[in-house]
C-alpha cells in the first residue's frame, strides 16, 4: 500500500509541476525517495533485459540517445530518461513515469543517463547489467573536484554492482576504472586508432595527463584532444589497452557530419553520423561498442547512429529569420575547446553569441572559463556578443584572449543582437550552459512561433 500511494502521489505532484512550468522532472524521485525508498530497486527488477547506465563528464545525453535508438530498432521496449535529468531523483521520476498505479512498468529495457556523483547511488538500485563510462574531464569544480575524486566516486559505484563496463581505452583515467569490476572478463575498451590530423585538437586544456598509480606524467604518442589519445607510463605501471571496438579510419567529415570505419571484434563496419567533432565521434563509438556486446546486428546500429538527430541543444541546428543558428552546449574547458575547434577556429569572422549562467545546475564556480584557450579565436576576427549571469566576465576573458565582445542585458537581447549581425542565409553560433541553453531554446521557439 506504501509503494501504491508512494506512486500515486509522486504522479499528481508530477502533473502539477507540469502546469505550473516547473517540469516534474525529478520531483517526484525525490517523494519516492522519502515515503518507499525501495520502489526503484523494485521498478528496475521487472525489466527483462535490465538496465544500461551511461555516465562521464561529456556525451552522456548523446550517447544514451544513440542506444534508444538502436535499441528500440531492434525491437525492445526502451525506458529512458529522456528529457536529460541524471541525478538520482531524475533517474527515479523516469522509472516512477513508466509504471501504472499497480508499480508494473511494460519495458524490456532501461538505458538511463547517471550523472558521474550519482551513479554510487543509482547503481546499487538499478543494478544495472551494462555500465558505460566516457570520459573524465574537470566539471563543476564546486561540485566535483578535481578528476581523480570524480574518478573515485564512479569507481564506488561500479564496484557496487556486477555490470559489464565499457571504458574509453583513449583515457588513461577511465580506463584504470576497469580495477573497480569484479573481474577482468567484465570490461570492453573502445577507443580511436586513427584520426586525420585535421580533426585533432591542439588547443584543448588537458586535464589528467599523470599515472594513476605512481603519479608519472604519461607519454603521448597521439592526442585526439585534451588527454584522450595513446599513453603510456614510463614507468610501465600503465598502458593504453587495445580497444576491443575502435575507429579505424574517418573518411569524411564536415560540419554536416562524420563517416568513418569501426572495427568491433575485428570485422570492419561503415557508419555515417549526423554529428561533427571528435568528441561526438567518441559518443557515437561508445554505443557502438556497447550495442556490440548486447549482440545487436550491426546493420541495425549504423542505422540508428545515421538517423539519430542531435539531442537538445548539443550541435542542435534552427532556421530563424533566414539564417541558421547553431546551438552548441559549453560546460568545461574539454567540451568549450572542442566546440571552438570544430565550429568556430579557421573560420572567417564567425557570428557568435556566448551565453554563460552560474546556477547550481552550470556550477557556481566558473573559474574554469580562464583554462579555456579563446586566444585561437582571435585570428578569425569573430563578432561576439555575451549573455547570462556571467555575461562581464566572458566579456572580460575575452579581452584577455584578444577578442572584444559586446554584452548583452539578457539572453534575449543577445539572439536580437546576435541575428541583427547576420546576413540572410549567414550562420550565427550560440555557446550556451545548461541553464543558459534551456533560456536560449524557450525564447528562439517564442520567436518561431510569433513569425
Amino acid at each position: 500500500m506504501r509503494e501504491t500511494a508512494a506512486i500515486a502521489v509522486a504522479r499528481t505532484v508530477a502533473a502539477l509541476s507540469r502546469r505550473l512550468g516547473r517540469g516534474g522532472r525529478t520531483l517526484p524521485g525525490v517523494i519516492v525517495g522519502k515515503i518507499a525508498p525501495e520502489l526503484p530497486r523494485k521498478l528496475a527488477g521487472q525489466l527483462p533485459h535490465g538496465c544500461i547506465l551511461v555516465t562521464g563528464t561529456n556525451g552522456k545525453t548523446t550517447t544514451t540517445k544513440l542506444l534508444v535508438a538502436a535499441l528500440r530498432r531492434a525491437g525492445e521496449s526502451v525506458l529512458t530518461n529522456e528529457s536529460g535529468a541524471n541525478l538520482r531523483s531524475g533517474v527515479v521520476s523516469a522509472l516512477l513515469a513508466a509504471a501504472d498505479l499497480r508499480g508494473r512498468i511494460g519495458a524490456t529495457i532501461g538505458v538511463f543517463e547517471v550523472d558521474e556523483a550519482s551513479l554510487r547511488l543509482v547503481a546499487p538500485e538499478l543494478r544495472p547489467r551494462h555500465l558505460v563510462v566516457l570520459n573524465l574531464f574537470r566539471d563543476q569544480l564546486d561540485r566535483y573536484g578535481e578528476v581523480d575524486t570524480t574518478a573515485a566516486l564512479l569507481a564506488e559505484g561500479i564496484a557496487a554492482v556486477d555490470a559489464h563496463l565499457y571504458l574509453n581505452a583513449d583515457d588513461a583515467r577511465v580506463a584504470s576504472l576497469a580495477t573497480a569490476a569484479r573481474g577482468p572478463d567484465r570490461v570492453s575498451y573502445f577507443g580511436i586508432e586513427q584520426l586525420p590530423d585535421r580533426l585533432t585538437d591542439a588547443h584543448s586544456a588537458v586535464d589528467s595527463d599523470r599515472c594513476s598509480r605512481c603519479g608519472e606524467r604519461l607519454r603521448f604518442d597521439r592526442i585526439f584532444y585534451s588527454h584522450l589519445g595513446h599513453y603510456s607510463c614510463p614507468n610501465g605501471d600503465l598502458t593504453r589497452p587495445r580497444p576491443d571496438v575502435a575507429v579505424t579510419a574517418v573518411e569524411h567529415a564536415d560540419l554536416d557530419g562524420t563517416e568513418f570505419t569501426v572495427s568491433a571484434d575485428g570485422v570492419p563496419h561503415r557508419m555515417q553520423f549526423g554529428l561533427s567533432g571528435t568528441y561526438n565521434l567518441y559518443n557515437a563509438l561508445a554505443a557502438v561498442s556497447v550495442a556490440t556486446g548486447l549482440g545487436l546486428d550491426p546493420a541495425v546500429t549504423a542505422e540508428a547512429v545515421r538517423t539519430t538527430e542531435a539531442a537538445f541543444g548539443r550541435v542542435e541546428k534552427t532556421e530563424i529569420q533566414g539564417r541558421t543558428l547553431w546551438l552548441l552546449l559549453i560546460k568545461n574547458p574539454a567540451g568549450f575547446a572542442q566546440v571552438l575547434d570544430t565550429f568556430l577556429i579557421g573560420r572567417a569572422q564567425p557570428r557568435v553569441l556566448i551565453a554563460v549562467n552560474d546556477l547550481p545546475a552550470d556550477g557556481r564556480d566558473v573559474s574554469w572559463l580562464w583554462d579555456v584557450p579563446l586566444e585561437a579565436l582571435t585570428s578569425g576576427r569573430p563578432e561576439v556578443v555575451t549573455a547570462g549571469t556571467r555575461a562581464y566576465e566572458m566579456a572580460l576573458r575575452l579581452h584577455y584572449a584578444g577578442t572584444e565582445a559586446a554584452v548583452a542585458s539578457s539572453v534575449d537581447d543577445g539572439i536580437s543582437r546576435l541575428l541583427a549581425g547576420l546576413p540572410p542565409g549567414g550562420d550565427g553560433y550560440i555557446l550556451p550552459t545548461y541553464t543558459a541553453m534551456l533560456q536560449v531554446r524557450r525564447a528562439l521557439h517564442s520567436r518561431q512561433a510569433a513569425a
